[in-house]
Order: C-alpha cells, then structure tokens, then sequence
C-alpha cells in the first residue's frame, strides 16, 4: 500500500502536510518528520494546522514550520499543491474548520493514521491500526522508501512514539515500535532530554491546577469511573500556559479501582473537549463515538459543541448505560510470565 504514496510523493512538487484539533506529541512529531522528509527531497512542503502550535512542542519546531490557518500571514490555496497529507487524523471533524476547505478541494487527500475508528474518508488511506502511532508509520514510510533518517527527522519521530505509547508502558508499546525507537537512539536522539522537555518544564502553577481538577472529582458507577472537569476560569485562575491532561489521567488511573477516567475541558462557551482513558476492560473508543469522536480502545477522545456541563450531563448518562449493559470487571493486573 505504501508504493500508492511513494508514486505520489514521487510525481509531485508541491505538498501540504496538517493533523488533527489538540495536537500532542505523535500529531506534531509526524508532521515534522515527514515535511523534513520530504524537504530532504527537494519537495516543496508546508505544514498548515487549523490551530497554533503548542508552547510545549515549540522547541521541535526550530524552524517555525508548523503554521497557523488564521494567521494573516498564511494564505493557502489547496488547489496549488499536488496532495495533502493528513496524519494521524481518525476522522474528518477533528480537522475543524479546515476539513472544509480540504473536502471542497480538488487536491488529491491522503491519511495516515493508526486508530481503528478511521473509516477511511480521504482518497487514499494508510491506516494501521496495530502501528503504536503515525510516527512509527511515518518512520515505516521513510524506510519502504530507502530514505535517510537524520536526527533533525528522528527526534520528531521519537517524539511520536514515545508519547504515543505513553513513554513505552501502554499496551500499544510493540517489538516494532521499540526496534525504531532503537534505530532513532543510533541515530542520536537525546531521549532523555525529550523527556524532560515534555514533562519536567511545566510552571510551578500547573500544581494549582492540578489541584483543582483532583479536588473536584467525581466517582461514578460504584467508582470504576472517574470523572473531573477544567473550566476556562480554572485554568485562567492557576496560569497555565499549556494544559496536559494527561498527567490528571495518568494519577487517578493509577487508583487500582478505577477503571475508566473522563477529563472534560471546557474550550469555550459552547466547546468541550472530552478525554476518555480506561485500563483493561472499557472500550472508550465506542464511548467516545456516541459523541462525535473517536481513538483507541484504551485512549479516545471528543469535542461536543454544548456547554461543559451539558457535555458532562450526557456522556455520564451515556457511561452509566454501558456499565449497565456490559460486564465491567475492576482491571486485574496480567501475569508477568
């Protein structure tokens, strides 16, 4: 499947390179490795995203490649490039306003992805649902084509695996996508300093927010799920310059009776973006489709246009009817052996 957009990449001049709403590590580490790709080839490459880049991930961006939409300084006609390629993106919506002007376009649509939920909307697909993140495709890519990955390639794609398999302790974390991460290390990636990039930079007012967020969680259905919400004025209030939500996730999970955790971040007056999580049992990516969204079975996700509470009210109505009508068991860690 991969010759279909290496013929692409080959026949054309001209491409344009987006990913999805929220982007994180694994959207924005595989944009910049395939635009530095393709630049490597004397393509003529831009990376356009519906919104900016965030603070975070700004230091991977030395080039200051990644765009913004509205910005008054970008000015995009789809229909001057060859292709599009769209990374890591499971669905039209969570292009926001940008997927209309792709979908009224002439220019030819490509999507590499990885989630299972991707019905396989663009003109030609990629999609690989047991690939860890589109970094390792974008990195399986690179070499089906013989390419030569520099660091200033694989310290994105590093960036994209590791996050994306939750620094190598998710269920997605695959001999595959450890070899890469191997090669990558040969290559001269820093892990280290990746890390500590992304997760021990963070202003001591991050503590006010979590504090907040944790002090008003909510259990649901006996405790197996937990839920607790970041209103504009919460995140205002403490002055944090870039909300993770993961790290909220990522400490109520570790309570042994929790199955399932909800984050609800309230983007604006009528915007809530949704972030589902569950250890062993829970399929979130079906939770998360009732919404609107979509990802993996262990990690999904979805904006709702309703108000945070709204958005709150109905999908822990929607969490009740699926505890009740499946068999949730309390997560028993498997055998080592």
């Amino acid at each position: 499947m991969w010759q279909k957009i290496v013929d692409i990449i080959n026949e054309g001049k001209r491409f344009i390179i987006t990913t999805h709403l929220f982007s994180e590590g694994d959207a924005i580490g595989s944009e910049l490795a395939l635009h530095r790709f393709l630049c490597g080839l004397n393509k003529d490459a831009v990376i356009v995203n519906n919104e900016a880049l965030p603070a975070v991930y700004r230091c991977f961006d030395t080039d200051r490649d990644v765009k913004f939409l509205r910005n008054k300084d970008v000015n995009i006609n789809l229909n001057d490039f060859d292709a599009i390629f769209i990374v890591d993106v499971a669905d039209w919506s969570q292009l926001g306003d940008f997927a209309d002007m792709i979908k009224a376009s002439s220019i030819t649509k490509v999507c590499i992805d990885h989630h299972a939920s991707n019905p396989g909307y663009a003109d030609i697909n990629f999609i690989d649902k047991d690939a860890s993140s589109a970094g390792e495709l974008i990195f399986d890519l690179i070499t089906f084509m013989n390419g030569e990955i520099t660091l200033e390639i694989a310290t994105p794609l590093y960036l994209s695996i590791a996050t994306d398999t939750g620094w190598f302790k998710f269920s997605n974390t695959s001999a595959t996508a450890l070899k890469a991460c191997s090669d990558l290390i040969r290559v001269g990636v820093k892990s280290e300093m990746i890390y500590e990039q992304l997760y021990q930079t963070k202003h001591a007012s991050y503590l006010k927010l979590l504090n907040l967020a944790l002090g008003i969680l909510r259990p649901e259905c006996d405790g197996k799920a937990v839920w607790t919400k970041l209103t504009k004025e919460m995140i205002k209030s403490s002055g944090v310059p870039f909300v993770d939500t993961d790290v909220i996730i990522d400490l109520v999970r570790a309570v042994k009776e929790v199955e399932v955790v909800i984050v609800f971040r309230e983007i604006g007056d009528r915007k809530t973006k949704v972030s589902f999580r569950s250890k062993h049992t829970v399929d979130v990516a079906k939770l998360a489709s009732d919404f609107g969204g979509g990802g993996h079975v262990r990690a999904a996700g979805a904006s709702i246009n309703e108000p945070i509470d709204t958005a709150i009210g109905n999908v822990i109505s929607g969490v009740r009817e699926y505890f009740e009508g499946n068999e949730v068991c309390v997560s028993v860690a498997a055998s080592l052996a």
